[in-house]
């Protein structure tokens, strides 16, 4: 069984070896539910111990939850994001989030891509252009659903 320290925890899916789940680190607080990234740990005793790598990549990182998001102040949307996982990129295991955000001069696109592989994760960030989007149109890549909230202040 996995141990996290998040409330609310929901596992949304298994990739290559981790769960991704979603939670908040706090109930009485205005924080959002956010997605996590956690290494699911090997079932047998004998391979508890590492290997010496970075097993807990990517675990301390709080990652956005997919939805629209309005300003908690001025009510205005700032935010649009969606969110993929499954085979993603190039038929591999990836978490993919789609993201517009509202700047003064108009709306932002931007990617923010977490690659599975045997080396643990790799991500990439592209503004101002989602070239992965061509990924998300395969039965293996599946959009969580998002939310409607406001930012944290």
């Amino acid at each position: 069984m996995l141990q996290t320290d998040l409330l609310e925890a929901r596992l949304i899916s298994e990739l290559s070896g981790y769960a991704i789940l979603s939670g908040r680190s706090c109930i009485d607080c205005d924080e959002n539910p956010s997605i996590y990234i956690r290494k699911i740990p090997p079932a047998s005793p004998a391979h508890a111990e590492g290997d010496g790598s970075d097993d807990r990549q990517g675990e301390n990182e709080r990652y956005t939850y997919p939805g629209e998001y309005r300003d908690y102040l001025s009510k205005e949307l700032v935010e649009k994001t969606r969110l993929f996982y499954g085979r993603c990129y190039e038929n591999q295991p990836a978490l993919l989030w789609l993201s517009e955000y509202r700047e003064t001069g108009g709306w932002v696109k931007s990617e923010y891509l977490v690659v599975f592989d045997e080396d643990g994760l790799e991500s990439r960030y592209n503004e101002n252009r989602q070239p992965s989007i061509p990924y998300t149109e395969n039965k293996h890549c599946v959009e969580l659903p998002g939310i409607r909230a406001e930012t944290e202040p």
